[in-house]
């Protein structure tokens, strides 16, 4: 709904005054499942020197605050919900050394593959997350991402603590 106010000035000595052109639109959204509804308000005003250029002036105020609510749009998309992680269910998977391909210590670094059961959660947000992602392992933090040709393994890196 765009609400707009017009108020013309009387003339003084032959030359008009200027118009002030008031022109506001809002919206309400309610981000996915939220309860909270959020308004979002804009309102510009300006004066219009010469009363034939109203209607374009009009046109004008609207399609930049069209442009506003539109980018606010994009700006208050809500983050893609991210799974929860158990880190004792991670530690359990077979994560193996990268040398020896052996069973890994909890605190060591090591790969696993994507596919592997129980991992599901953990690939899910390495996706959403993208690089990088940190996550509790067991008693220990670590950066995982995905590895190989065709990411088919998730490695993970010890975060060294700073003291």
């Amino acid at each position: 709904m765009t609400e707009t106010a017009q108020r013309a000035t009387p003339t003084t000595n032959n030359h008009p005054r200027p118009i002030k052109l008031v022109a506001g639109k809002g919206k309400t959204t309610r981000p996915g499942d939220a309860e909270e509804w959020t308004r979002e308000y804009f309102e510009v005003e300006i004066l219009i020197e010469d009363p034939n250029e109203l209607e374009i002036a009009k046109a004008n105020l609207t399609v930049l605050i069209d442009g506003w609510l539109s980018a606010s749009k994009s700006a208050t998309k809500p983050a893609p919900q991210l799974p929860q992680l158990d880190p004792d269910e991670l530690a359990k998977l077979p994560w193996k050394t990268y040398q020896k391909k052996e069973p890994c210590k909890p605190e060591d670094a090591g790969w696993i593959f994507r596919n592997t059961q129980g991992a599901e959660a953990l690939a899910d947000l390495i996706e959403k997350q993208g690089k990088g992602a940190i996550v509790q392992i067991g008693p220990s933090k670590f950066e995982v991402k995905f590895s190989g040709a065709d990411s088919q393994f998730i490695g993970r890196a010890p975060i060294k603590s700073q003291a």
